[in-house]
């Protein structure tokens, strides 16, 4: 039974990508130094979210448009203001760059591809976020290779963080 979606509840994002990440964000966040001692509360929300940013689109400014899904999995509400944020550290970069270039490696569905080729292919996506009572709900755009979807060794149908209010859902159809 679904609950009815909250009023003014529907975001646009360009990121709905994002979420093939999931299973991969806790150890990152651990490993930038991004979480509390028992992993449950993110100590530095808007370089969390910049990182996430950085992830799904190469660029570092937290421009609005690019927020709210990673603001959501960092559990920060929407409407603040993310400021402050400290530049991204070269080796954080390179942290980065070597989960994608994981990723891309235990996908080989996808073949071979960069970085920039994979953020293209599968994290820059329209999406859209839906609020209800009880849950997230992210619809991703369709794309016509999206059939290598099914050959993705990554989930992300559900996902729900300790520090997560409220469980995102992700409606990717392929």
């Amino acid at each position: 039974m679904h609950s009815a979606p909250s009023s003014n509840n529907n975001i646009k994002v360009n990121n709905a990508g994002l979420v093939l990440i999931n299973s991969y964000i806790l150890l990152l966040f651990e490993r930038l130094h991004l979480l509390s001692e028992n992993l449950n509360v993110i100590i530095n929300p808007a370089l969390a979210v910049k990182t996430l940013n950085f992830i799904a689109l190469g660029i570092e400014a937290n421009a609005e448009l690019n927020t709210p899904l990673c603001k959501l999995l960092c559990s920060v509400p929407q409407s603040q203001n993310l400021t402050g944020a400290s530049e991204l550290l070269p080796e954080q970069i390179e942290l980065i760059n070597g989960l994608i270039n994981a990723m891309i490696d235990h996908w080989p569905a996808i073949g071979n591809s960069s970085i920039d080729g994979f953020r293209g292919n599968w994290l820059v996506r329209d999406g859209l976020l839906t609020e209800y009572e009880d849950k997230w709900e992210l619809t991703v755009e369709k794309r016509a290779y999206d059939l290598l979807i099914y050959k993705s060794p990554f989930s992300f149908s559900i996902i729900k963080f300790h520090w997560m209010q409220k469980p995102l859902h992700v409606n990717w159809l392929y």
